[in-house]
């Protein structure tokens, strides 16, 4: 992922309205009470949504919850970075790990030469060294988490040639395997002996992702056909290991930075991927894809968009696993700390309903090194979680996702900037409704900046409703939930003191506000105004 200069900073934003307060207290700054002329204004917009409880509900599976990303292998074996990957699994409900390299020379996973020198017999009785992996994949087993493996990069035993050049600062190497029966037989062990630790019903639940990213040089320097060869070996080894093992590809970038000659753009290499596999007897458990906001060709309809032709290009009884995305593919890129990541992911989620079969947020934490390991807590990283383990708004809005059900109902919107979106769900632990609106302006995928949401004022109508209910909401925006304000507030420190990073985890919690209803007959209503940029869970018991 190439750097880019970080959009331009967007203003203060706030909630400028909202139902009334319970009784005397007040929301925030600018809110509005239901039934007072301002509040009469807002609506007159015209702008409204409207939520049904006594239509048929559908299913809404967590699939953000199957997968996210991490970087790459050796970071995994780090305590900082386990101890924040656990709790994105115990807060958030994350239920596999992700990362790049972990058939990288430096993780000695297979080396019958070091530096093209034969190894020393003491280290191992074959040649590989499994215990790095292993401590990795213990981690993740025992505290009831799973592997998604992604199977990558060159060991430099297998190399072709050594690599034209080097882009990541650890060493993915993105060259072919010069004997690719001997890839096949490196898979096929590396499956085996995790079968032999794990058990086959355990490892029967990770995915077997053949490489990273084939479609652009960085990743892969073969051809589309030297990947199909690269993939096939792949995957028959591991088939030949146990039938029931899942495997899949490619794991396709939508964008396309790259050296080298062109390669095929993702959705049309991803296709390509799929009819050679079905026309070939290949097997494909799950197909792989990846894309970004920023990414070129996106276009101004969003990531969304791939992932449906994606799927349209998936064969029936295929799964579909977006195995990377997020609001900017660019490192530095201020919208990765900010509310727009949550907005752009909630807007994401609700977009693909239905669609996809995972959804990876990359990456957990900032503690990643894939271009140098930053030290600012703040530096535009695509963490969940900064380095000190801060957790940004995507945090939250995960958090708040974690907690609702898992059947939707209708909502209809009227009136309202295209910006805005939401999604009505039940079944939840928090009660009979939980209503998630977004304002979040997409980015246009030609490498120029969106012009910025604008607030929206909305009214909200809600069928189906006891007369007594209650209602509170949690906001997501520039003054809400906003840790990286903070810290530019207090002098962006370079290395903040303890009592400084107590200041900057205060200020990114979540808080509840009472939110008043009115109510007639058949339909309870409130009034808002969704900021720029930002995010409003509204629950109701």
């Amino acid at each position: 992922m190439a750097e880019t200069p970080a959009r331009p900073g967007l203003t203060r934003r706030q909630m400028l309205a909202g139902g009334a307060a319970a009784a005397g207290s007040v929301l925030g700054t600018g809110l509005l009470r239901a039934g007072t002329a301002e509040a009469a204004e807002a609506r007159s917009t015209g702008a409204q949504a409207t939520v049904d409880l006594t239509k048929p509900t559908s299913p809404f599976p967590h699939v953000w919850e199957r997968v996210v990303g991490g970087d790459w292998a050796k970071q995994a074996l780090r305590r900082d970075y386990q101890d924040q990957l656990f709790t994105c699994h115990d807060e958030l409900g994350i239920q596999s790990l992700r990362f790049h390299g972990v058939l990288n020379s430096s993780m000695s996973t297979y080396f019958p030469t070091v530096n093209g020198r034969p190894r020393n017999p003491a280290l191992s009785k074959d040649d590989y060294s499994f215990f790095n992996v292993d401590q990795i994949y213990d981690a993740l087993v025992d505290r009831g988490m799973h592997p998604y493996v992604e199977l990558s990069s060159m060991p430099a035993a297998l190399q072709s040639a050594p690599p034209p050049f080097g882009v990541f600062l650890y060493d993915f190497n993105q060259m072919e395997p010069k004997d690719y029966a001997l890839w096949g037989k490196v898979v096929g062990d590396f499956a085996r002996h995790m079968v032999d630790r794990y058990g086959i019903g355990e490892v029967r639940k990770w995915p077997f992702e053949v490489w990273n990213e084939p479609n652009l040089s960085v990743f892969f320097n073969g051809d589309q056909q030297a990947y199909f060869k690269l993939y096939r070996y792949a995957a028959e080894a591991i088939k030949n290991v146990d039938a029931s093992l899942r495997v899949g590809g490619p794991a396709t970038s939508a964008g396309q930075l790259s050296f080298g000659p062109p390669r095929s753009p993702g959705v049309q290499y991803y296709r390509e991927f799929m009819q050679w596999a079905t026309a070939n007897g290949v097997p494909v458990d799950f197909g792989a894809a990846h894309g970004y906001e920023t990414d070129n060709g996106a276009g101004p309809n969003g990531a969304a968009t791939f992932f449906k032709q994606n799927r349209a290009d998936t064969p029936k009884g295929v799964s579909l696993y977006i195995s990377e995305t997020n609001v900017s593919a660019d490192l530095g890129d201020a919208a990765l700390d900010r509310s727009d990541a949550a907005a752009s992911f909630l807007r994401t989620i609700i977009e693909t309903a239905g669609v996809v079969d995972a959804l990876s947020y990359w990456a957990f934490t900032d503690i990643f090194e894939e271009a140098g390991q930053a030290d600012k807590p703040f530096h535009g990283g695509f963490g969940l979680q900064t380095i000190h383990g801060i957790k940004k708004p995507s945090y939250r809005l995960l958090q708040i996702l974690h907690k609702v059900g898992q059947r939707s109902v209708p909502l209809t919107l009227s009136g309202a900037p295209a910006t805005v979106g939401g999604i009505a769900i039940t079944g939840g632990a928090g009660g009979k409704v939980d209503i998630l609106l977004y304002n979040h302006a997409l980015a246009t995928g030609d490498g120029s900046h969106p012009a910025p949401a604008q607030p929206a004022e909305l009214t909200v109508q809600v069928r189906g409703l006891p007369n007594r209910a209650r209602a509170r909401v949690q906001l997501i925006d520039e003054d809400h939930t906003n840790p990286q304000r903070e810290w530019v507030e207090m002098g962006s420190p370079e290395y903040p003191s303890r009592r400084e990073l107590r200041a900057l985890q205060d200020a990114s919690e979540l808080h509840d506000h009472p939110l008043e209803l009115k109510t007639d007959r058949t339909t309870t209503s409130f009034s808002l105004t969704l900021p720029a940029e930002g995010v409003a869970a509204i629950h109701i018991a």
